[in-house]
């Protein structure tokens, strides 16, 4: 189990061998916008950010002007309304943008969230 996120100002990091991990996000208690390991609300600019844990289900977003080194990272938008970039655990033809994931780990490097499809897409990428 891999707590992704800021919970008393540092990551904090469980059993990695857990089958299910946990992502938590931050909510700003004046504003309530969601956001990701920041250290202030992106909207208000509060400092009051409190942990919550995420259901861990989002959709895969367009990227843009992607590095080579992060070229396996896809932003993922969460049901709770923030954004986090993870590596997807599927193959290669069916990671792109509107298909739904869950997060199902961290990569070793990096501790990014790992997720993974919640829908099989066919080889050639019709329904």
């Amino acid at each position: 189990m891999f707590h992704t996120g800021l919970r008393s100002g540092t990551a904090v990091q469980a059993d990695e061998s857990a089958p299910d991990s946990e992502l938590y996000f931050q909510r700003c208690r004046w504003c309530h916008t969601t956001t990701f390991q920041r250290l202030l609300c992106p909207t208000c600019g509060s400092t009051d950010l409190a942990p919550e844990l995420s259901e861990g289900e989002g959709v895969i977003s367009v990227r843009r002007g992607v590095a080579a080194a992060d070229a396996d990272l896809w932003p993922v938008h969460m049901t709770e309304g923030f954004v986090v970039r993870c590596r997807v655990d599927g193959p290669p033809h069916a990671v792109r943008p509107g298909v739904r994931v869950k997060v199902s780990g961290t990569a070793v490097s990096g501790r990014r969230p790992v997720v993974r499809l919640c829908e099989e897409v066919p080889l050639d990428g019709w329904y």
